[in-house]
């Protein structure tokens, strides 16, 4: 699971990148301190220069995450300070490691349709199936077909940790097909496509994962430029 800590991940993260001045060092502190969620001040977030996110599992404390790399074009690898490492695609996870329990892979990716719902509508499909591949803390390792089914919401307002921005809710009604366990993601999701925050459920039978961008190095609020 998720869990705070402090600066020294990052030495992990930031190898061979620009040196980290102590103004940063000590944000990082403060954000992984142990006793609270994780909060980052405005000026904390327009100071701060890595991609980072807040992570929460449902009932748990809150977490920041950074970016570590990307593998182009579009999974991102964001990492915490206890080098569990989150991999996204479309603002969706689609690969976890070093948790108690791990997603492995999704399967069917080119027809997930948080890659066009919100910018192709008129040729987008709003349904899909594919298959996720987990091992869990005892080792086993199991595969689960999916089933989902999407709907757009209309663009609402949200008080982001940078600021107000315009989003666009994209419902998932999903089922995993063997046990009929049924749940509900959420994407909340800009005009270009980029989601700047999600409800996902991972791994069946597990909390919620709330992800909620907190800045985006190389990207403005609303910007024209996908990220």
């Amino acid at each position: 699971m998720i869990r705070n800590g402090l600066f020294a991940g990052f030495l992990l993260i930031l190898a061979g990148c620009t040196a980290v001045t102590d103004e940063v060092r000590e944000t990082v502190e403060y954000a992984f301190k142990d006793t609270e969620d994780a909060e980052l001040s405005a000026e904390e977030i327009d100071n701060f220069p890595y991609t980072s996110l807040y992570a929460q599992w449902q009932g748990k404390a809150r977490s920041l995450i950074v970016l570590g790399f990307v593998n182009k074009p579009n999974k991102y690898h964001f990492i915490t300070a206890e080098k569990e490492t989150f991999v996204l695609e479309n603002g969706r996870v689609t690969r976890t490691q070093s948790l108690d329990d791990n997603l492995l892979s999704v399967s069917n990716l080119k027809n997930d349709p948080l890659r066009c719902i919100v910018t192709a509508p008129q040729s987008c499909n709003n349904t899909w199936q594919r298959a996720y591949d987990y091992q869990f803390d005892d080792g086993t390792r199991v595969s689960r077909n999916v089933q989902s089914t999407f709907t757009v919401k209309q663009p609402e307002q949200l008080a982001m940790p940078y600021g107000q921005a315009t989003a666009t809710q994209v419902e998932e009604a999903g089922k995993f097909l063997l046990t009929g366990e049924r749940f509900v993601n959420r994407f909340w999701v800009e005009q270009d496509g980029h989601v700047i925050k999600s409800e996902q459920r991972i791994i069946p039978n597990k909390p919620l994962l709330n992800l909620t961008q907190v800045t985006w190095i190389g990207r403005t609020n609303n910007s024209e430029s996908a990220q």
